[in-house]
């Protein structure tokens, strides 16, 4: 292992900088830094972000004997600070960002770089992931979709967040037009900078899944985390931010009422989970009021909470219902998107693909 950004002159200049940012997550550590170090692909770095923790995160990176692992250490200042240490210290052209609790599949950089250098007009490649309980063990659901306007990724990400951090490789010199994470910034780093992203360069999507997303007590979306209340509170900065340039399009200012009035509902969703229903109705009755159609606006607040929340119950309802609880095609279910990524696995041994996803 290098410590501090010390690079080893006997090792190649790296295909891909990894990025993990960690922070008191050493139950799970190991296992996302194997994943990364597994990989079919071997011209790799891994750049290990210590964000202040305070238990055995330092000994459990210092014992791993691996010229590609480094490790940084930072007093605690928070997620966007320790990725933009990553970018800072990265010696690839591209980038890549894993949680700490999360896991890679073994050929996921692979299939995200393949994809990458097929269409040198492409700045980022993003792809889905599956989640899995706090075990590993994988659940029906996966995260990460096609952008819902073909050939318009900034109007796609207004609309909705359809892409996913740990399944997303990026250009490094992309970073250099659009700036560093924002460090205001404590959740949502990651939409605000696809916004950003996608306002200069072209995405492409990889319809496979490349990563497995770990759901535990300290996931932010989940119903008991301590970090919810925040980060649902805080989901609308990255629009307000892109709402308030003057020099934003006017195709993609004209959005702004479907833009909120979808955060809205989701926040609303969020809240009816945690079973706050007054703050769920407070939500609701935004987005009636913010959108220019109440009444679609109507359905789907009905369609998303009430339906949805009585289907999901049921393995027959879950395959009636799309990704993130939208409504869409029947190839879409997630039992429906789980063949796909077989299939996609199995054709991977002849050829490369790609997949990734994302997480609100």
């Amino acid at each position: 292992m290098n410590s501090d950004g010390e690079e080893k002159t006997s090792q190649p200049r790296p295909r891909v900088s990894v990025i993990i940012p960690t922070y008191n997550r050493e139950r799970y550590l190991r296992t996302a830094i194997d994943s990364v170090l597994q990989q079919t692909l071997l011209e790799l770095e891994l750049i290990v972000v210590d964000d202040g923790s305070t238990d055995g995160t330092k000994a459990l990176v210092g014992a791993i004997h691996d010229e590609r692992l480094r490790y940084i250490a930072q007093t605690h200042r928070g997620l966007s600070t320790a990725l933009n240490q990553g970018l800072e210290n990265a010696r690839a052209d591209y980038i890549a960002r894993l949680d700490s609790d999360d896991v890679f599949l073994s050929d996921g950089l692979s299939e995200l770089l393949t994809a990458m250098e097929e269409d040198p007009a492409v700045s980022v490649v993003w792809a889905m992931g599956q989640f899995m309980d706090q075990d590993g063990r994988l659940q029906p659901r996966t995260c990460g979709s096609r952008e819902r306007f073909p050939g318009e990724m900034l109007r796609s990400l207004v609309w909705e967040d359809c892409t996913t951090n740990q399944a997303m490789l990026v250009r490094k010199s992309s970073f250099t037009r659009v700036g560093r994470y924002d460090e205001t910034l404590t959740f949502s780093e990651d939409w605000d900078m696809v916004l950003r992203l996608a306002r200069h360069f072209q995405f492409r999507f990889v319809d496979r899944v490349v990563v497995q997303i770990r759901e535990h007590d300290d996931t932010m979306t989940r119903r008991n985390s301590s970090t919810r209340p925040a980060f649902l509170r805080t989901r609308s900065l990255p629009l307000d931010k892109l709402f308030d340039d003057p020099e934003l399009p006017s195709e993609i200012a004209a959005m702004k009422p479907a833009a909120y009035a979808n955060l809205y509902i989701f926040r609303g969703r969020m809240w009816i989970s945690s079973r706050d229903f007054g703050l769920a109705l407070c939500e609701f009755r935004r987005a009636l009021t913010i959108s220019r159609a109440p009444i679609q606006i109507a359905f789907e607040i009905v369609w998303r909470v009430a339906i949805v929340q009585v289907l999901e119950r049921t393995a027959i309802g879950r395959r009636m219902l799309g990704r993130n609880l939208l409504i869409k095609s029947p190839e879409q279910s997630p039992r429906n998107q789980a063949n796909r990524a077989r299939a996609g696995r199995r054709k991977s041994s002849s050829s490369s693909a790609d997949s990734s996803c994302h997480h609100l």
